[in-house]
């Protein structure tokens, strides 16, 4: 805990340092700018399934703090987090319409909802984190996803961050061959594609909203999950399983994001105090957080999980399983046909 506790305090001083130093290096969009006095005040509540105790938490805290002083006040950001206001699935949804203003969430949840976005998830479609990078966060399938999102009703503030790769845990035994995954109920996120996948490596997928995952486990609903170890260490599912492989079987990030009507209602100020600190807190927590990968794993490992690498044999039956899905037009016909020609030209084979 005491690495869970140095990377929540390092994030969070350096978001504040961060937003210090620009406060003292501009003008014109700081609480002293007297042209505020004329903006009207808002409260932007913030929802998603990110728990209190995540080290993400206390840096969200901070940039909210960043927000409201560098608004003068007229920005608060109301976190309303560990699925307050909702399932996964209830939150983007009020996003959308405009009854929820602001979310923080993964991209593999709402892409079981605007299925037309499920592509950036698609099983083993990134070999590398590297391959992520250049295609998805900074490259053309980021910039296809904006796209998408806007025309949703949703703007994406600061960069795409927290990026890990999706492995395999549970509480029954290792997973070394493709015998040891037949039979085991595993949670899914709520989407036909994760839910074909896990059928065809012959698990029982269950799928529901992360914020369930705990006491599922607790009352041994399901007998694991897939998650990286940054979900698996910040949501404490290592407390009640004792077994992950690395299976890097998908490709998962987070985002911030905005109601695009509530956006655009704000002044112009305002929009760009928002959009300067999403950005601050976005680069800084993908810088940080992707560092502490390894540490995590350490920390799981001491608590008694035991985290092992996948196996060839394991790795080529979860391939195979994958085409199924690659080749199954029901599915991949729902995402967006422009991503999925840049896939097939880019990263398919």
């Amino acid at each position: 805990m005491k690495k869970l506790f140095a990377f929540s305090l390092a994030l969070a001083m350096a978001i504040s340092l961060t937003a210090c130093s620009n406060d003292s290096s501009s003008s014109g969009t700081n609480g002293a700018d007297s042209s505020n006095t004329a903006e009207k005040s808002v409260t932007l509540h913030m929802g998603g399934g990110l728990t209190t105790t995540s080290p993400q938490y206390p840096a969200l805290q901070a940039f909210a703090e960043a927000v409201e002083e560098e608004s003068g006040g007229t920005i608060k950001i109301s976190l309303d987090l560990s699925g307050a206001l909702g399932s996964d699935r209830e939150i983007i949804e009020g996003v959308m319409n405009g009854s929820v203003e602001m979310m923080h969430m993964a991209d593999i949840s709402i892409g079981s909802v605007i299925t037309e976005l499920g592509f950036v998830n698609l099983p083993y479609l990134f070999p590398t984190r590297e391959s992520a990078e250049d295609h998805y966060l900074y490259g053309e399938l980021g910039n296809i996803y904006r796209s998408v999102m806007a025309e949703n009703g949703m703007t994406i503030l600061g960069q795409l961050l927290e990026g890990d790769f999706r492995w395999i845990s549970n509480s029954k035994h290792e997973i070394q061959a493709p015998s040891d995954l037949s039979g085991l109920k595993i949670r899914v996120v709520d989407s036909p594609m994760y839910v074909s996948f896990f059928e065809n490596l012959g698990c029982n997928p269950v799928a529901m909203s992360v914020s369930e995952v705990a006491a599922a486990l607790q009352q041994n609903v399901i007998d694991g999950q897939d998650n990286g170890p940054l979900n698996t260490y910040f949501y404490g599912f290592y407390d009640f399983q004792s077994y992950m492989t690395k299976t890097n079987h998908a490709y998962a990030a987070n985002m911030l994001c905005i109601n695009t009507d509530v956006y655009e209602s704000l002044s112009e100020n305002q929009q760009t105090i928002l959009s300067e600190q999403a950005e601050i807190y976005t680069a800084l927590a993908y810088e940080y957080q992707v560092a502490a990968i390894d540490g995590f794993c350490e920390e799981m490992e001491k608590a008694g999980m035991h985290i092992v690498e996948t196996t060839e044999e394991l790795s080529t039956f979860m391939k195979e399983a994958s085409t199924k899905v690659w080749a199954d037009e029901s599915i991949t016909g729902m995402f967006n046909q422009d991503a999925m020609a840049y896939i097939n030209e880019n990263l398919a084979g």
